[in-house]
């Protein structure tokens, strides 16, 4: 089996492409020319990349007819929420027409396809109706879950009325090595690792703390990705979400418990969100139901790894 990861070098894509290859899949991705590919170190050898802009009209149809995949995972486009305020266009538009060429390219080449939308779609939620479930409205409360949703409006028509067999993800906050800043575990990991080294006073920067979300480790999210495509009804939207909620504030003691010196925390208002939900969590008992899909690695080997992963990095 041929499987096409678009975004493969990206945080997800790269965890994507690692576990296609245990499962014996022939992989190859699509990396926006010139970005960085250093997340697929370890597998470099093992997977063929195509410098693409899915953006640009008619390439996604190239891609799909020069690498005749069995199987498409639609993973590229803008993911960090915090910066999606600033740069609103771009996010909209990259991730809207990205998705609008690579169904155009699907209706000439019909596979099936996993398409990764958020569990940010649903906006402010109140506590006592989470974990949300699929059938909770859509209130999109960034640009980023603006075009999130947009994105599941496309893939929506294109499998109702073109028959693309497209299933959708709404994957919730994931966690791990590799991923990029803009994120809060990530920046608060980087933040440690440069403390450690001596590099500036010893204070971390945090935005607002009381916030909590469902932490999934992406390793057990792309697990999740690989059996929902695998058996998912096209046309169908899943959560892929532990189920769980911790605040932000939880996080930060997380990690201060394994930095190597103290360390001041201090809120600066630069970091924090114009708006930001007070509580996102999901609901999984869908995916679950179909896949017997668990998350499996734990929520302070998830700290462990992130913060190992960033003292290699700075």
């Amino acid at each position: 089996m041929k499987v096409l990861i678009t975004g493969i070098a990206g945080f997800a894509g790269s965890h994507l492409a690692e576990l296609a290859l245990r499962e014996g899949a022939e992989v190859v991705g699509t990396v926006l020319p010139g970005a960085p590919t250093d997340n697929l170190a370890a597998v470099q050898k093992d997977v063929t990349t195509v410098a693409c802009d899915l953006t640009e009209p008619g390439a996604a149809g190239n891609v799909l007819r020069a690498m005749r995949p069995d199987r498409v995972f639609h993973l590229a486009g803008a993911s960090v929420v915090g910066t999606s305020w600033a740069l609103r266009a771009d996010v909209l538009r990259t991730n809207l027409e990205a998705t609008y060429q690579l169904c155009e390219g699907l209706r000439r080449h019909p596979i099936p396809c996993l398409v990764v939308s958020s569990g940010e779609v649903y906006g402010v939620v109140p506590e006592s109706e989470q974990p949300i479930p699929e059938t909770r409205r859509w209130a999109p409360g960034s640009p980023y879950a603006l075009s999130k949703a947009s994105q599941e409006l496309y893939a929506g028509y294109y499998a109702r009325s073109e028959g693309l067999p497209l299933v959708i993800v709404r994957a919730f906050n994931h966690v791990g090595p590799r991923q990029g800043l803009g994120f809060v575990w990530s920046d608060i990991a980087r933040q440690i690792a440069e403390i450690e080294r001596g590099r500036g006073p010893t204070i971390l920067e945090v935005g607002t703390t009381t916030t909590q979300r469902d932490f999934t480790d992406v390793r057990d999210m792309v697990r999740a990705y690989w059996l929902l495509l695998a058996r998912g009804d096209p046309g169908r939207t899943y959560n892929a979400a532990s189920g769980q909620a911790v605040s932000i504030r939880e996080v930060i003691n997380g990690f201060l418990e394994y930095a190597a010196r103290p360390i001041e925390v201090r809120q600066v208002a630069e970091r924090v969100r114009p708006i930001d939900l007070p509580l996102l969590m999901g609901d999984a008992s869908r995916l679950r139901a179909l896949t017997g899909w668990e998350p499996t690695i734990s929520f302070r080997q998830s700290l462990e790894d992130v913060l190992d992963d960033w003292r290699r990095r700075v």
